[in-house]
C-alpha cells in the first residue's frame, strides 16, 4: 500500500506490539496476512518527530528535502542523494526538523515476511529451493545501517513506482514486483560491501566488520555533507580511529582518499544538476562548495573531458 500521511503514532506502536494480528492497516485497510505490511509513506511534511518505532526492514529516502534517522544511538542525515537502511525489529526515530523547509518523504517499509521471503529466494541456490518446496525456512538477512548513494538505477526504480501508481492507480501485484526489484538491487550493493570488508586487513572477520562499520560512519558524513567543509579529524573521530589509520583503511576499502571521494561526489552531483536544471555555472560551483566557477570548470573538464557548458548542451 502507499500512504500519503504518517499513521497515528499511538495506533502504529499498538499494532506493531500486537503483530498486526487483526490484519488491519491504517484507515482499517484489510491486510492479507499478519505482521507489519509492505507500505510506502509518500507525504510532504513541514516537520515531524516519530520516536522509537520497531519497524520492519526499511529504506528511508526523500524526494525533496532532508530528514534525520536515528538507529542504535547513531543519527544520520538523509538528503535527496542518499537512502538509509534499517533492519527488522530495530528501533528507529525519524525526524524532520522545523525551520528546514520540510521534506517530501518516500519511506519504504518492506513487509515483515515479504522481505525475508524475497531476500532468501535471492541468496538460496535453485536446487535448494526445489528441495524445500513450499516450506517456509526463512533466516533473517541483516544489512549495515548506513547511507547508500542513489544512482541512476535506484532512482529509475523509485520513479517507476511513483509514475505507475500516479498514472494508473495502485496494483498489489505490480507493487510487489517493484519492491522485489528494489530488494534485488540492494542485495547487489550489499555484496559489493562484502567485497570491501574482505579487502580490509587480514584479521578476524568480526574485526573487519567492525572496521567497516566505523568507516561507514565517516562515509555517511561525506555523503551527506560533501558540499561543505569537512575536516580529516572530524572523519577520523566519526570512525573512532587515528587520522593515520583512518586514511590508510579508507584508501584500502574504497580505493581513493576522502578528499578524492568528495570530489567524485561533487562531479556526480554536478552532472545531475547540469542535465536536470538551468542553474548557472557560478551558482552551481558555489552550491557544490568550490571556491569559484573556474576551479569547478577545471576539475569538471579533468574528470569528464568536457566543460560544464558543453556537458549541459550535450545532456539536453
Amino acid at each position: 500500500m502507499i500512504l500519503h500521511e504518517f499513521p497515528d503514532l499511538t495506533w502504529l506502536k499498538r499494532q506493531i506490539a500486537q503483530g498486526f494480528s487483526n490484519r488491519l492497516g491504517w484507515g482499517n485497510l484489510p491486510l492479507d496476512v499478519e505482521g507489519f505490511p509492505s507500505v510506502i509513506i509518500h507525504t510532504k511534511v513541514s516537520e515531524c518527530f516519530r520516536p522509537d518505532i520497531k519497524g520492519p526492514f526499511s529504506f528511508f529516502l526523500n524526494i525533496r528535502g532532508s530528514a534525520l534517522c536515528s538507529v542504535d544511538r547513531q543519527t544520520t542525515c538523509i538528503n535527496e542523494d542518499n537512502y538509509f537502511v534499517s533492519n527488522r525489529s530495530q528501533l528507529y526515530t525519524l525526524q524532520v526538523e522545523e525551520g528546514t523547509g520540510g521534506a517530501e518523504t518516500f519511506n519504504i517499509h518492506f513487509g515483515e515476511f515479504f522481505s525475508e521471503s524475497v531476500l532468501n529466494s535471492l541468496v538460496t541456490p535453485t536446487d535448494s529451493i526445489l528441495d524445500a518446496g513450499t516450506e517456509k525456512q526463512l533466516s533473517p538477512v541483516v544489512f549495515f545501517n548506513q547511507l547508500h548513494r542513489r544512482d541512476a538505477t535506484f532512482n529509475a526504480l523509485i520513479q517507476g513506482i511513483i509514475t505507475s501508481y500516479t498514472e494508473t492507480g495502485f496494483s498489489m501485484l505490480r507493487f510487489q514486483e517493484q519492491l522485489t526489484a528494489l530488494l534485488s538491487y540492494h542485495l547487489q550493493q550489499h555484496r559489493h560491501i562484502a567485497e570491501i570488508v574482505n579487502n580490509l586487513p587480514p584479521v578476524r572477520k568480526a574485526t573487519r566488520v567492525e572496521l567497516y562499520k566505523r568507516l561507514s560512519r565517516a562515509m555517511d558524513v561525506l555523503r551527506s555533507g560533501f558540499c561543505g567543509e569537512i575536516r580529516l579529524d572530524q572523519l577520523a573521530g566519526e570512525a573512532c580511529l587515528s587520522k593515520y589509520h583512518f586514511l590508510r583503511l579508507f584508501r584500502m576499502a574504497h580505493g581513493m582518499s576522502p578528499y578524492q571521494y568528495i570530489q567524485h561526489l561533487r562531479i556526480e552531483k554536478a552532472r545531475a544538476l547540469l542535465a536536470g536544471s538551468n542553474i548557472s555555472i557560478t551558482d552551481l560551483a558555489e552550491r557544490l562548495g568550490f571556491e569559484n566557477s573556474q576551479s569547478f570548470s577545471r576539475l569538471f573538464y579533468q574528470r569528464t573531458g568536457l566543460y560544464p557548458t558543453q556537458y549541459r548542451l550535450r545532456a539536453k
